[in-house]
């Protein structure tokens, strides 16, 4: 369905350092994302989703330091490659929001409350070396009528003069304001109730159609993934145990957390079905342990998954994962997902 890699992650590891030690937060991970699609990648809190995130457009705070690995970004002109670890700081400005926007979870947080929506958009452009106002001021108000936004009030208003969903919107218009080829959306429907989550979704998917840009969706909420979502990327413990297609993760998981994670959200019948929590805690990943490392949460762990650590290997057709008895996994009926359209439209 998709051909051409537009972000390749090849490798990549992240440590933040810390009292104790070295804060293994990201470790080995490797998937591309294709031109058009939308990558979900899920977990629980702390599994290293954000660090992912955050180290693509090279945003880590001081403490955490990519100790390895790649990230190639392959510009729709057919140019060479550009390895954005190797970017110098005036490099990496001009890739940020030209070439890979990240719209972050708070939008409150993330607009300047004392600055009108306008100055913002305006201060975005020149700082990307657009100068021509007129023609900012029209690309965002095309923007806004985008996300159904009013866009002359809201162009002229301030952040709190809007509310959670309007900003989120705004946020997303924003990242979409110099024609970008990758958007990073980082939890963007977190505490937004749940028409305002539907109205976000329904906008990304028909913008990423028209627009032809791909999107990594950073989520906990399965429901959201599968909606939105071509392909899964399930992270534990800082390192990717599943990736695959959306439909075959959710109906034929291989690893035994993303089972876990299925079992332990509601699902579309509304039935009496038992739901089931994953037991015990995630690992500590300054001393991680030996072997799988979701193996002592694990009911189908064995000897040799605490002592040999299970390869990402593909099993099946653009289905690959990291389990030692992935083959002995149930498969499901029912989809993690209070949604009644096709996931992955």
């Amino acid at each position: 369905m998709f051909h051409q890699p537009v972000l390749s992650i090849q490798n990549l590891s992240v440590e933040y350092a810390a009292r104790r030690g070295k804060v293994k937060a990201v470790r080995n991970v490797s998937f591309d994302v294709f031109r058009g699609e939308t990558v979900a990648v899920i977990g629980e809190s702390g599994c290293g989703k954000t660090t992912l995130a955050l180290a693509l457009v090279r945003l880590l705070p001081r403490a955490a330091k990519i100790t390895s690995g790649k990230i190639l970004f392959q510009s729709s002109d057919h140019s060479a490659p550009i390895d954005v670890l190797r970017l110098t700081q005036r490099q990496l400005r001009a890739f940020r929001w030209r070439n890979c926007a990240m719209v972050f979870q708070s939008a409150l947080n993330a607009l300047n409350p004392v600055l009108r929506i306008s100055a913002q958009v305006q201060e975005t452009a020149r700082a990307h070396g657009e100068h021509d106002t007129k023609q900012v001021e029209e690309r965002a108000l095309w923007l806004f009528r985008q996300v159904r936004l009013d866009p002359k009030r809201v162009y002229h208003a301030y952040p709190h003069e809007l509310s959670g969903g309007m900003r989120q919107r705004v946020l997303l218009a924003l990242g979409l304001l110099l024609d970008p080829q990758v958007i990073i959306l980082d939890e963007p429907t977190t505490a937004l109730d749940v028409l305002t989550q539907r109205t976000i979704i329904e906008v990304l998917k028909r913008l990423r159609d028209e627009m032809g840009f791909a999107l990594i969706f950073i989520s906990h909420d399965l429901s959201m993934a599968a909606e939105l979502a071509h392909r899964i990327v399930t992270m534990y413990a800082g390192e990717v145990v599943e990736i695959g297609q959306v439909n075959d993760v959710f109906y034929r998981p291989k690893h035994p957390y993303t089972l876990g994670l299925m079992r332990a959200v509601p699902n579309l019948s509304g039935g009496r079905a038992e739901l089931v929590s994953i037991q015990g805690s995630p690992p500590d990943l300054i001393d991680l342990p030996r072997g799988c490392t979701f193996a002592p949460r694990c009911g189908y762990a064995q000897a040799i998954c605490r002592e040999q650590t299970p390869l990402l290997e593909m099993h099946e057709t653009d289905h690959a994962s990291a389990c030692h008895f992935w083959n002995q996994l149930p498969v499901l009926r029912e989809l993690p997902a209070a949604s009644s359209q096709e996931i992955g439209s």
